[in-house]
């Protein structure tokens, strides 16, 4: 039994270890698959994307570890690409060009302030909330809307290999707010379409553990509630962490494969030899 996590933020983003280190904690952690995934660059001022600059370093890097590390454990080179509609292009010149092992989609960014900046559903609180009341009228709920929406779009005009954390503006939900709380009926509307456009693309959907991981979450994303929509679906899924930290590759797992072997699911998809695979797991672990 073991384990594999494709969702690993290194120094080359916002990580807080190099490569190296990361592969050596999943080596201890009896992972047999490691992939890496920085926050793609993105085309304009950013604190944890990645910088245009280093990408091609960041590539080498790990095809470096690749091949220093064969035998030992498979390793592979992502990227986690946020979506913009309106500056899709833009942003994927920046990392174009390179042979990329596969490519996670995210929505961090909702829209913009009037002076052109961005707006992060996945900063802080304040942050969030100042968008919140300066672009929605303080509405939680036609946030949430376009959260999902913006998901629903990405699968259709961004191909990507796997769904990253897509329930994650729950954290973002305040006592108060007009919908969006989990139990809200619009809110898991919305959630609900969302997983219908899922099922149509045929991506991959990963069951995060990284709010167990910051300590800010005692459940996953998605939450426990969706795990069996999903299976219900036949959604595939593969479990990640989100790694920024060495110790956090395999935080969580235990409790999420339960989850979802109380869901259903019996299989895992994992990318092995190059291809993405199903592959066959229990709450110990997958069968490798």
């Amino acid at each position: 039994m073991s384990w594999t996590n494709f969702h690993t933020h290194t120094t080359f983003c916002d990580g807080h270890a190099e490569p190296v280190v990361f592969v050596e904690a999943a080596l201890e952690q009896q992972l047999s698959v490691l992939g890496f995934s920085s926050h793609a660059p993105v085309c304009f001022p950013n604190r944890w994307t990645m910088n245009p600059a280093r990408v091609r370093d960041y590539h080498r890097e790990i095809m470096r570890l690749k091949e220093l590390y064969s035998g030992r454990i498979e390793l592979y080179c992502g990227l986690e690409m946020d979506y913009f509609p309106d500056i899709l292009g833009d942003c994927q010149s920046l990392y174009a060009g390179v042979p990329w092992d596969y490519k996670i989609g995210a929505v961090h960014f909702i829209g913009a302030f009037p002076d052109g900046s961005r707006w992060c559903m996945d900063g802080s609180g304040e942050a969030f909330r100042e968008g919140l009341h300066t672009l929605m009228d303080g509405d939680f709920l036609s946030a949430v809307k376009q959260y999902f929406a913006l998901h629903r779009s990405m699968v259709q005009e961004m191909p990507v290999d796997v769904v990253a954390h897509f329930d994650k503006i729950k954290l973002q939900y305040r006592p108060g707010d007009k919908g969006g709380a989990e139990t809200d009926a619009e809110y898991r509307r919305e959630l609900l379409l969302t997983l219908d456009a899922f099922e149509a693309s045929g991506c991959v959907v990963e069951v995060s553990t990284r709010g167990i991981a910051k300590g800010n979450l005692d459940d996953f994303y998605p939450g426990s509630w969706v795990i069996p929509e999903m299976a219900r679906r036949g959604i595939p899924v593969t479990l990640n962490s989100d790694a920024h930290r060495p110790w956090d590759l395999t935080l969580g797992f235990d409790r999420a494969a339960q989850a979802l072997y109380a869901s259903g699911y019996r299989e895992i998809s994992v990318l092995r030899a190059g291809g993405w695979q199903m592959v066959p797991f229990g709450p110990d672990g997958l069968m490798l």
